[in-house]
């Protein structure tokens, strides 16, 4: 029997002071649906009325022979892909807080898995050449798995997954991945929709032992990479062209302010540390103040009132995020809650007085605007806040 040499001592006291250094999954936290909280009051309820009737709008941009939403112009439907996405992950959630309060929801559900594909590309069902868009499909049927416990929908997002992943460290900037096939971009919204993404897939197959290293990796790039500024507001995205790999200064929009924050919570669940929490809200304060910076709290997108139609999808999915840390994060302290709670029921109350047209169309400019007339960015966008408002009232 040989004994173990000083130096293999070493090595292996060095090897368990490394794993335990480093932050461990928990056991347990795949469980999303018991974390839910629903309540019921008068508030809850206006707020939840404003969200149906927005809803029952919101489908008549669908065609489900595509499987998608759309606008139409002139009698022609053009569909939208990315946000698509983002209107799939609006309705799971109304789904969550309400459920059954509108059977088609579910039945849109189904049939976008059933029969969408990406009018960009040929490569398959929910891939095509631009990694941010996939990885918006992957979020949407992680979302629509919390709220059904169908694990069709789970599968789905794990395969989308894989193509972003296999792009992981190619970048120039030692780590990331591409906003695109071309690469013409090492961008905020593609690497923060990909730490979100692992860390969620992380905390619903804790099988797959390569979820939370992922997560880890993504995570520790995205803070070293310089895209968080001295203000707390992350920007657009990197320069690659010099090197080192520097933040590009260029307008951070309010989506890339929102999709990091729930990822963040959620790594707080896997490992119980709250620093990751911690930075969240952190974020979260800094973006508020900068992009709501007025004293009812009611949310501005830079490009306000001409965005296109892809900025005119942002406010929402910041809200969206807001939400989350309201109802799911482990830490948040209360006067906090409280400041993201009027965040949201202010947005939801302006939307709906000011901004809302015919038919219940809501528009880009929450305070209000003239002749509001929505497209499926904009209905979608406001929704977001006002079913964020009817779930933490």
């Amino acid at each position: 029997m040989l004994l173990p040499t000083p130096r293999l001592l070493s090595v292996l006291f060095s090897v368990v002071a490394l794993c335990n250094a480093l932050p461990q999954p928990r056991s347990g936290f795949h469980q999303i649906g018991s974390r839910l909280s629903r309540r019921e009051d008068t508030l809850q309820a206006a707020y939840s009325s404003y969200a149906d009737a927005g809803i029952k709008e919101m489908l008549t941009f669908y065609n489900s022979g595509l499987g998608l939403f759309g606008n139409t112009d002139a009698g022609t439907f053009t569909p939208d892909w990315w946000n698509s996405a983002n209107v799939i992950t609006m309705l799971a959630d109304y789904e969550a807080y309400f459920p059954g309060r509108n059977p088609e929801v579910l039945t849109v559900f189904s049939n976008t898995l059933a029969v969408a594909v990406s009018p960009y590309s040929p490569r398959g069902s929910f891939l095509n050449t631009f990694y941010d868009d996939e990885l918006w499909w992957v979020l949407a049927w992680i979302k629509v798995y919390d709220v059904t416990g169908d694990v069709t929908y789970l599968n789905k997002a794990a395969e989308i997954y894989e193509d972003p992943k296999s792009v992981w460290n190619t970048t120039p900037c030692s780590g990331g991945i591409w906003w695109d096939f071309a690469k013409t971009a090492v961008n905020a919204i593609a690497n923060e929709l990909f730490f979100t993404a692992s860390v969620k897939l992380a905390n619903r197959i804790p099988s797959n032992s390569e979820y939370f290293p992922m997560a880890m990796e993504a995570y520790n790039w995205f803070i070293a990479s310089g895209m968080i500024n001295s203000k707390d507001i992350i920007n657009d995205g990197l320069n690659f062209q010099v090197s080192p790999c520097v933040n590009n200064g260029a307008e951070g929009w309010t989506y890339n302010q929102g999709v990091i924050l729930s990822g963040l919570a959620e790594l707080t669940w896997s490992t119980g540390d709250p620093k990751y929490n911690d930075l969240a809200n952190t974020l979260a304060t800094a973006s508020m103040a900068h992009y709501a910076n007025n004293s009812a709290l009611i949310l501005h997108e830079p490009c306000e009132p001409n965005c296109d139609s892809d900025l005119s999808q942002f406010k929402g999915i910041y809200g969206r995020n807001i939400q989350f840390l309201v109802n799911r994060a482990d830490i948040l302290p209360a006067d906090l809650k409280s400041h993201f709670i009027e965040f949201l029921q202010n947005n939801a109350n302006d939307i709906w007085a000011n901004d809302k047209g015919v038919n219940n169309q809501l528009g880009l400019v929450w305070s209000g605007e003239a002749n509001v007339v929505a497209t499926v960015e904009t209905q979608s966008s406001a929704l977001d806040a006002i079913v964020g408002a009817a779930a933490v009232s």
